[in-house]
C-alpha cells in the first residue's frame, strides 16, 4: 500500500473530488489508520463509505489488513 495513488483508487479520488464529496487515503505510513478513520466518518457524517484500494492478488495481505483496520475504526461507532 504506497502513499501514491494509481488506478482505481486515483480514479476514486478524482470522482470524489469532481462530485464534492469528501476523501481520505489510508496507507501502511498512515499513523493510528483505525482512528484517523473514525475521525473521518465523525467529522464528514459519512452515511455510506467507499473502499477502493489494491487487490489482494496485487498486494498480498491487504485484505486482512483491512479487513481489521475497519473492524477497529467502525466497532467504537456502534
Amino acid at each position: 500500500m504506497e502513499d501514491q495513488l494509481t488506478g482505481g483508487s486515483l480514479k476514486t479520488k478524482v470522482f470524489a473530488e469532481r462530485h464534492k464529496k469528501p476523501w481520505i487515503h489510508i496507507s501502511l505510513s498512515t499513523a493510528d489508520p483505525a482512528s484517523t478513520i473514525r475521525n473521518f466518518i465523525l467529522s464528514n457524517s459519512i452515511q455510506t463509505l467507499n473502499i477502493a484500494g489494491s487487490r489482494e492478488s496485487k498486494e498480498p495481505g491487504v485484505y486482512e489488513w483491512t479487513k481489521g483496520i475497519l473492524f477497529e475504526a467502525l466497532k467504537v461507532l456502534d
